[in-house]
């Protein structure tokens, strides 16, 4: 091979490595999980200034809307639209920031309590369900439900199935209580007011409530035409906020 060859292949082969090179730099740079490269950080702005920052922009936008609403001319609501559109695209970095550091520290998230996907919000209303099941089975040794109603109302008369239903789906003791001494055609077994629903405060009928005899304390868990699944929704947050307060 003559030297004029030679030379000519050797400037090829480094011309190719050269592309090589550039092509990595530019195209897998930061593909790699273990790649080790300098972090650019952002501007250091203390909350302090970034709440100035912030107030000042809200300032700002509100009185561009303020100007483009007492007068809309096309320059004024461009302005507008503008400064608006800004912070738009600012509160979408912050979104996007936001999913990427989710990613990398999942604990920081709640993906189990709040799923996003259909699996796992199927999964997870099925798991709140027996869990709500398995609380409302321990509470029925405990407590009992009291049942508000006036006989003569139909509100009351279609409250009074859902009551007895959810009473008879979970084991519960009802206790039925008639304002007007009437019952219902699933309210035959009541009691008339003589004052406990002045005790109980209570504001509308039909009305639900439940009662811990041991403690001597009673929670609303509903008024009006409400489902089984409501009945059961409303004690679980009664209960589980009386825990959280304890």
């Amino acid at each position: 091979m003559g030297l004029n060859k030679k030379w000519l292949l050797l400037l090829l082969t480094l011309s190719t490595l050269q592309a090589s090179d550039s092509w990595y730099d530019q195209k897998l740079e930061g593909w790699y999980y273990f790649e080790d490269k300098e972090k650019q950080d952002a501007p250091a702005i203390s909350p302090e200034t970034a709440e100035a920052i912030l107030e000042a922009e809200k300032l700002k936008l509100k009185r561009l809307l303020n100007l483009a609403l007492v007068v809309p001319t096309p320059e004024n609501v461009e302005r507008y639209i503008r400064e608006q559109k800004k912070w738009i695209d600012q509160s979408a970095h912050f979104a996007d920031a936001w999913g990427k550091v989710l990613l990398e520290h999942p604990h920081l998230g709640d993906f189990l309590a709040q799923p996003t996907t259909t699996y796992g919000i199927l999964a997870k209303r099925d798991l709140d369900l027996q869990n709500r099941k398995a609380l409302l089975e321990k509470l029925s040794h405990r407590y009992f439900l009291v049942f508000f109603f006036k006989g003569k109302e139909v509100f009351s008369e279609k409250a009074a199935e859902v009551a007895h239903l959810f009473a008879s789906v979970n084991q519960w003791k009802i206790k039925s209580v008639s304002l007007d001494g009437q019952g219902t055609k699933n309210m035959t077994d009541f009691e008339i007011d003589k004052g406990l629903s002045e005790k109980f405060s209570v504001q509308a009928t039909p009305s639900l409530f439940i009662v811990d005899p041991v403690n001597n304390k009673a929670f609303p868990v509903g008024a009006g035409l409400l489902s089984v699944s409501e009945i059961e929704q409303n004690i679980e947050k009664q209960i589980t906020g009386e825990e959280n307060d304890e």
